[in-house]
């Protein structure tokens, strides 16, 4: 049986106010990188730094296009050509496309994306989390990699990253255990994803613009969930916004974690580490 939502149940809309909420915060993200380059947050002049627009021409007809509003507004998102452009005109600095494509978005979709998605998003994950969660950080002759399900002590040392790419890959692990009906699988991530998401957003200015929002989308497909027994959990936004506080004070500060503290080290030994499972698994049977 699917894993359930707390009440208020999912939209009886189809998620279409869900899906917008998901596109404004990814415009806003896309705004908020360029803004943040070029030191304005008026949208023209954005349009005069970068498409060289005045808001009106020489015969006095309105020339600006609104384009950058849109996107702050979520009615729009870049196109190739516009982060084409940005790059050039920020020397490189801007990459409008990472934050337009970030697997995030499709992360916050009603439905996981399909499995095949997932493993190839955890693949191409950095080196540091792929030691982690394989074997070995690299495919086989075959040019495959052996997905397992992670133990929790492997859930919490790719936690102990703090890192976008963490939260990531966190996520797609919380929607394998959905796509799977396995309630730890789904639960212990999705509560380490809410406990870096305060340092993602402390380092990652696009995403904290108008991170409220964000945190909605995300309360909405992975917090707001319903285990076995009837088990819920709260992640409230007054704590992730404490949170923040506290990091605005003291970067260094550590925070409450609700996914609890990891004791164990992972080995950097694949063949030893599959010795031990093994003797993990004799141990049980």
């Amino acid at each position: 049986m699917p894993i359930g939502f707390q009440a208020p149940l999912p939209p009886t809309d189809g998620w279409v106010g869900h899906k917008k909420e998901v596109k404004r915060v990814r415009g806003a993200a896309c705004y908020a990188a360029l803004a943040a380059h070029f030191g304005t947050d008026s949208p023209k002049e954005l349009e005069w730094r970068v498409d060289g627009r005045r808001p009106y021409g020489r015969d006095g007809d309105p020339s600006i296009s609104n384009k950058y509003r849109r996107w702050r507004q979520g009615r729009a998102l870049p196109s190739d050509e516009t982060a084409a452009r940005v790059i050039e005109r920020s020397g490189g600095s801007v990459r409008l496309g990472f934050w337009r494509d970030l697997p995030l978005w499709e992360l916050l979709a009603p439905e996981p994306p399909p499995m095949q998605r997932i493993h190839r998003l955890l693949e191409t994950s950095p080196k540091p989390i792929r030691r982690i969660l394989f074997f070995n950080s690299v495919p086989d002759i075959m040019g495959r990699f052996c997905h397992t399900l992670p133990e929790r002590d492997q859930t919490l040392a790719i936690r102990n990253q703090y890192s976008l790419d963490a939260l990531i890959v966190l996520l797609c692990l919380a929607r394998k255990g959905e796509m799977l009906e396995d309630d730890p699988q789904h639960h212990l991530p999705s509560a380490c994803a809410f406990d870096i998401l305060p340092r993602v957003l402390y380092t990652h200015w696009p995403l904290r613009y108008r991170w409220e929002h964000l945190f909605a989308c995300l309360d909405r497909i992975y917090w707001q969930r319903v285990y076995l027994d009837g088990s819920c959990y709260m992640y409230p936004i007054k704590k992730m916004r404490a949170h923040l506080m506290m990091l605005d004070a003291d970067p260094a500060a550590k925070l409450p974690q609700k996914s609890g503290k990891r004791l164990r080290v992972i080995c950097d030994d694949p063949l030893r580490l599959a010795e031990e499972r093994i003797l993990r698994a004799i141990s049980v049977t």
